[in-house]
């Protein structure tokens, strides 16, 4: 009996024991689970942390993608603003626009006779175009065959020389001196051209490549005296602009003699007795001139102006290029007058062949018999022949930038 209740008490214990160990082990595995559940939810909790980074990351990258994309979009729209129009590949920039366009309006205002341009600009000319849109029109046209020239001459692989861009560097430092510093020309090119230095750099040497290519072309164009008069049917325009006359402005032609005042070497005014023996030459071939002599030979002998007297004294020149009171000699005689006048380097004697009126060729006798025209003026014609074939190509089609063309006035 004993022994069974010890035997009892033994399974009591052990079964106390056994529970206890359950007790135990829920107990252990309880921590164990909730150490397992701690370490995933901050798994978890990690994760988010990184899946929120990463959104804010590509949100970050998208917005600057969106940055970079309205800059470029913005440039594409700064550089468009930036031209007026194409010819092939070569634009033409609002700063070339502007300064073609200020010759041609120049230009146009001597040729109507110098009006007021405040109301002449929106006067109605011709088929019911107003002067700037046809000063508009006719500077694009100047511009398209100016870069149809640069193209071709590119395409040959002409260029400056070292010389040449000396020479564009001597002009551009001759207006900084002029004006006293690169800021103050800077300022008066932008005001009576539209364009800063740097910009007039480029149209100047773009001329300067321009020129080579013309003088490279009319070297080997063939002509003839028979010619001329063709020629200058089919193209006067070849047969308007000359050394001394630009844009087709009103010029005269004259036969001058050139006595010196002043020595040649110095510039310094001559002796008095050196004076006085000018003074009574001047005065004899002025008489000798007016009582019929041959005015050409004359000038070919006698003349100290060696450019001139080569040519029998011919020259054509417009206004604003000679000395005031020699100008003012020249516009006011009649065809075959001769007088004298003294500026401030000597005395010219002059005659008049005749009077040229703006916007006009020479006449077919001064096309024939003038040395700046004659077979070197259907030359050029025959250029502008060759011109006229080349702007059918099209590859020199004309392309606009409609609204920065309309904006320019």
């Amino acid at each position: 009996m004993r022994k069974n209740i010890n035997e009892n008490k033994s399974e009591d214990k052990n079964k106390k024991e056994s529970k206890d160990k359950q007790l135990a082990r829920k107990e252990i595995y309880g921590k164990t689970s909730k150490n397992v559940n701690a370490k995933k939810d901050k798994k978890d909790m990690k994760q988010n942390v990184k899946n929120k980074n990463m959104r804010i990351f590509f949100i970050c990258i998208g917005i600057a993608v969106i940055i970079i994309i309205i800059s470029i979009l913005a440039a594409i729209s700064a550089y468009s603003d930036n031209y007026v129009a194409y010819v092939g590949k070569e634009k033409i920039s609002v700063a070339e626009f502007k300064f073609f366009l200020e010759q041609e309006k120049a230009n146009m205002l001597s040729i109507a006779g110098n009006p007021d341009p405040e109301t002449f600009w929106d006067t109605t000319i011709t088929g019911g175009e107003k002067a700037i849109e046809i000063a508009k029109r006719k500077t694009l046209e100047n511009l398209r065959e100016f870069k149809i020239q640069l193209i071709r001459a590119k395409e040959q692989k002409i260029t400056l020389d070292k010389s040449e861009l000396e020479q564009v560097d001597s002009i551009i430092n001759s207006v900084i001196a002029q004006y006293g510093s690169k800021s103050a020309a800077n300022k008066a090119y932008e005001e009576n051209y539209g364009i800063n230095l740097d910009e007039f750099r480029q149209i100047y040497k773009d001329y300067l490549l321009r020129n080579k290519l013309l003088k490279k072309e009319i070297e080997v164009i063939e002509a003839t005296e028979d010619e001329i008069e063709d020629y200058y049917n089919k193209f006067p325009e070849a047969f308007t602009d000359s050394s001394g006359r630009m844009n087709a402005q009103e010029a005269v032609w004259v036969k001058y003699i050139f006595i010196a005042t002043t020595d040649k070497e110095t510039q310094e005014k001559l002796s008095e007795d050196k004076l006085e023996e000018a003074k009574k030459k001047a005065e004899d071939l002025l008489t000798r001139a007016k009582n019929g002599e041959d005015f050409g030979k004359l000038a070919a002998e006698y003349s100290e102006d060696s450019t001139t007297a080569a040519h029998g004294g011919d020259f054509i020149f417009g206004r604003g290029y000679m000395w005031p009171e020699l100008e003012e000699l020249a516009f006011g005689l009649e065809p075959g007058g001769i007088d004298m006048v003294e500026v401030d380097n000597g005395y010219y004697i002059v005659k008049l062949e005749e009077k040229i009126a703006a916007g006009e060729p020479v006449s077919l006798r001064c096309a024939k018999e003038y040395w700046e025209f004659g077979i070197n003026g259907v030359k050029i014609a025959k250029y502008l022949e060759k011109m006229e074939e080349w702007k059918m190509d099209p590859k020199y089609k004309i392309v606009k930038n409609e609204d920065v063309y309309n904006s320019i006035r």
